[in-house]
């Protein structure tokens, strides 16, 4: 991602073809719509710094001029200045605009970022219950990341190829290959290993490596201009291939990876006598852009990501074409202010400046580290609310919802009371997960089916159990990402789950079944596509012996993480509101409610809607009553533990008689 001095051998068509890739990255994120595969540029990033600067190295090593020591100076002059800008940046602006939650976690990507890890961290979060990557604004330090992360044994590999007189070539392209193989090993298993795993992703700076170690001697015969032109005109073929068939959906890093790296590898090696190279990537635009990736690279993602946050929800387009164009502006300055004097000014004396930089780098990082130990300063919130009462309470209850809101969060909080890895499978886990006792022996038997928004059920069900107002067996089987419906696959081993499942009603013939799950057809990014089986999937259920089943409806769904949505009213208008209105909500919602109790209706099954329990004309509960200090919901939807005994409560009578 980034570039190193420029040098004799300095070619304006590589910082342009840098240009055309931190504009696939831009645009791809400012406008995913209209550009799904510009991710590819990252990867265009990889091979050309693996170019550049294995090229320096093996220039250095033929001269014996290499030193780790100036190495290492240059990359921290390089990469630093716009890194510590960039990160105290995303520090301070949060401070104003997070909630303690997302403050906390980008404490810890600061901390990751400024330590080159951030690959590791991002790796480590990845799930179902996961914030997305537009709450991240520090998410894009990854590559990054495994960029710096390879340049700490690349050197060194190269210094010993050199010493020990071994065919540098021959070595280079094992040790690619042998990352390759296991890039696409890990893209079969587990696609995010597959992203942040460095192994996986080395043989893509190793690639731009080779061409260094395959360039002509000084001095040696240049390649035709018609080679030359054949390798231009191949290489932006290619590339405009992958870029405009590549989406998200697609199994990346992979094939798709490795076509995109050739592409480029093409381009570099055509030189700048390539038609293409020479009139468009060589051109003043171009070089200019180059010029700022860097720098552009690094600013362009906290300035989409932070506007996101505190909307909820994709900004405008023209909102998203000034950030995007206020990123060029900070890019601009940064590498005329920043970066220039620091790498060719009086500044130039690189014991000072490296230590200097790195220390500044490494003070975000552990201010980052005190932001996530202290809990994302919840105090901000909270000393406003010392004072202030609410129209739903008074100052004390205040603060007592605003300290949960402020410090309970993410997947242990809204998994709270689950049997989660026994019963709620993640979704990485199989049906050989699930433990005998999810299935009680005790008559008559409910048996809960569905996704993890049936699982967020069993703490009331339970509750319900353990009061002894009813006596019944309790069974449970759900998963993360998949509904009750047999024969699909939203996601990988959905399908299984569900035919065991079945398995185990035919053995166990239980009196009631209830489906419970996210019903919404394709409104959602990672949600089901296709309920159309829910039909088929009944009437097995009938034919397997069950005498009722019962199909729950939506409970409040909201458009962002409920917390949220309180911490944005607080923050703005100093109210902590019992209702929410239908602005709130997600908007499929409702429409999604009444089509399934139509469906429901007509497979004669009986249907339940939780939008009864917990809404009326003055809006949605966001907690269950004013004095109450928890949340409807930690997330969109799942309910929290009292509101699940509450809800369980309320239709108990609808499901097991009337006592």
């Amino acid at each position: 991602m980034s570039n190193p001095l420029h040098t004799d051998n300095y070619r304006p068509d590589v910082d342009g073809l840098r240009a055309v890739a931190v504009s696939a990255v831009v645009i791809h994120h400012a406008f995913p719509q209209f550009f799904p595969g510009g991710f590819i540029g990252v990867d265009i990033f990889f091979v050309i710094s693996g170019y550049l600067i294995s090229s320096i190295i093996l220039d250095n090593l033929a001269r014996n001029r290499f030193s780790f020591a100036d190495f290492y100076a240059r990359r921290v002059k390089r990469i630093f200045p716009a890194l510590f800008l960039v990160l105290a940046f995303t520090l301070v602006y949060g401070w104003f605009v997070l909630s303690p939650l997302e403050y906390k976690a980008v404490g810890k990507h600061a901390l990751a970022g400024s330590f080159f890890v951030s690959n590791f961290a991002f790796w480590q979060e990845a799930g179902y219950f996961d914030a997305s990557a537009v709450e991240k604004p520090l998410l894009h330090l990854w590559s990054l990341a495994i960029e710096e992360q390879f340049y700490i044994f690349w050197p060194v590999t190269l210094l010993a190829l050199h010493r020990f007189g071994q065919p540098r070539k021959i070595w280079i392209l094992a040790l690619l290959l042998l990352s390759l193989a296991v890039n696409l090993w890990l893209v079969r298993q587990d696609l995010t290993s597959a992203f942040y795993n460095p192994l996986g992703r080395f043989w893509e700076m190793m690639i731009g490596a080779y061409l260094a170690a395959s360039r002509p001697a000084p001095g040696a015969a240049q390649s035709s201009n018609t080679r030359a032109q054949w390798l231009s005109t191949a290489g932006i073929l290619l590339l405009a291939l992958v870029m405009f068939k590549l989406h998200p959906e697609r199994r990346f890093p992979g094939g798709w990876a490795f076509a995109g790296t050739l592409a480029t590898c093409l381009l570099i090696a055509a030189g700048p006598r390539g038609w293409f190279n020479r009139y468009v990537l060589s051109s003043k635009p171009m070089v200019w852009i180059g010029l700022i990736s860097y720098p552009l690279y690094l600013w362009h993602w906290p300035l989409l990501a932070y506007p996101h946050i505190e909307l909820g929800e994709a900004p405008p387009a023209l909102q998203r074409a000034g950030s995007v164009l206020l990123a060029v502006l900070a890019a601009w300055l940064t590498y005329r202010l920043v970066e220039r004097p620091i790498r060719f000014g009086h500044w130039r004396q690189w014991r000072f400046t490296t230590v200097a930089l790195s220390a500044g780098v490494a003070l975000s990082g552990l201010t980052g580290f005190t932001i996530y130990k202290q809990e994302g300063q919840p105090e901000r919130l909270q000393m406003l609310a010392a004072n202030r009462a609410t129209s739903d309470g008074t100052p004390e209850q205040t603060q007592a919802l605003l300290a949960t809101l402020s410090s309970k969060g993410g997947k242990p909080a809204v998994i709270e009371g689950w049997r989660d890895g026994d019963c709620m499978l993640d979704y990485k886990l199989p049906a050989s997960h699930y433990k005998p006792f999810c299935v009680e022996k005790k008559r008559p038997l409910v048996f809960l089916w569905g996704d993890s928004h049936a699982g967020s059920l069993y703490p009331g069900f339970k509750a319900l159990q353990d009061s002894g107002q009813y006596s019944f067996g309790l069974g449970e089987r759900t998963a993360a990402i998949c509904p009750p419906i047999l024969g699909i696959e939203p996601r990988p081993l959905c399908k299984s789950l569900n035919d065991d499942t079945i398995r185990v009603i035919r053995e166990t013939k239980p009196d009631i079944v209830v489906l419970y799950a996210w019903w919404h057809e394709g409104k959602v990014k990672g949600r089901y596509k296709d309920t159309s089986g829910l039909e088929p999937t009944v009437a097995e259920l009938k034919k397997a012996g069950v005498k009722r089943i019962v199909m729950l409806g939506a409970v409040p769904y909201w458009r962002e993480e409920l917390p949220k949505l309180l911490l944005k009213e607080w923050k703005t208008k100093q109210r902590l509101p019992l209702r929410l209105g239908d602005e709130f909500l997600d908007p499929h919602v409702k429409a999604a409610t009444a089509e399934m109790r139509q469906r429901a209706a007509a497979m004669g099954i009986e249907f339940i809607s939780g939008m009864d329990y917990f809404c009326n004309r003055d809006g949605c509960l966001s907690r269950l009553e004013p004095g109450s200090a928890e949340p409807l919901s930690y997330d969109y939807g799942h309910l929290s533990l009292p509101a699940s005994k509450y809800y369980v409560q309320q239709i108990a009578p609808l499901i097991l008689g009337k006592r």
